[in-house]
């Protein structure tokens, strides 16, 4: 189970530290922005707090009701919260807070989440914000490093094949660049003509967990499979995926870096 960790004024883990964050916004009475990217299809959320009360939710499913209640679904995701990202706008009040921690109580009994009390028995928090595993963190091995980078490069050549390589090069450098904002290690890489990612600064690389970079990786490979989608719809993006990453596809879904779609399989067949 992943743990959180702050960044400066940042915080940030996976969805299974959205209660334990949220505990921290209010206890804190914290002004910021909570933005959750589903990692399982095109979603994102955005809700802003003022003095650690909900104030407003933001997305692009429906108003704060229908986005909230859609996060009931959600199991793997990233969280983010930065502190004094503020908004004007004042929409939500108590009956919002509560829906919000009925939310957090639905994912907590599927346990996708981990409640306040469960995550006191593997972490501790101190002063500073920052949330101490318990266990020293597990790093990449060798291995798992050049499978991801050669995953990597498959899915590069994938969307290059729709956009030109030109192309697919900037668009695979901004999406490495959204990365680094929740993901501080990929700021150190970039995208060579070949499609490898290429290591700038290692130091960066080593001081990352090994769940941090998987995490990272499918984040990344999520992303291109989005960005592929309006072109030649999601189904056959998601196959594009599937055929681009061939053998390699079983060993990063045992990573949990990729996961076959079998049901956006089963509807988009003929």
């Amino acid at each position: 189970m992943s743990q959180a960790s702050v960044f400066g004024p940042s915080w940030q883990g996976s969805l299974a530290d959205l209660a334990n964050i949220i505990q921290h916004i209010k206890r804190q009475r914290v002004f910021g922005r909570l933005s959750l990217r589903n990692l399982e299809h095109l979603s994102i959320a955005h809700l802003y707090f003022r003095a650690g009360c909900l104030v407003h939710v933001a997305g692009h499913r429906g108003d704060a009701r229908t986005i909230l209640t859609d996060l009931r679904e959600w199991r793997r995701a990233i969280v983010r919260f930065d502190r004094g990202v503020t908004t004007l706008e004042v929409t939500l009040g108590d009956e919002h807070e509560q829906l919000l921690m009925d939310v957090l109580n639905h994912l907590g009994r599927r346990g996708i989440v981990m409640l306040p009390q469960q995550a006191s028995r593997s972490s501790r928090v101190i002063e500073s914000d920052v949330i101490v595993a318990a266990e020293a963190r597990q790093l990449i091995t060798p291995l798992e490093w050049r499978i991801l980078v050669e995953g990597t490069r498959r899915v590069s050549l994938a969307v290059a094949h729709l956009v030109g390589p030109r192309e697919a090069l900037t668009v695979l450098q901004d999406i490495l660049d959204d990365c680094s904002a929740t993901f501080p290690a990929f700021a150190s890489l970039k995208i060579a003509p070949s499609g490898y990612l290429q290591v700038t600064d290692r130091s960066h690389l080593d001081r990352m967990s090994r769940e941090d970079l998987l995490e990272g990786f499918t984040a990344l490979i999520a992303i291109c499979q989005h960005f592929c989608s309006p072109i030649i719809g999601e189904y056959q993006a998601h196959r594009l995926m599937i055929q681009a990453l061939q053998e390699l596809g079983p060993t990063l879904a045992s990573m949990g870096v990729f996961r076959i779609d079998s049901r956006l399989l089963s509807r988009g067949s003929p």
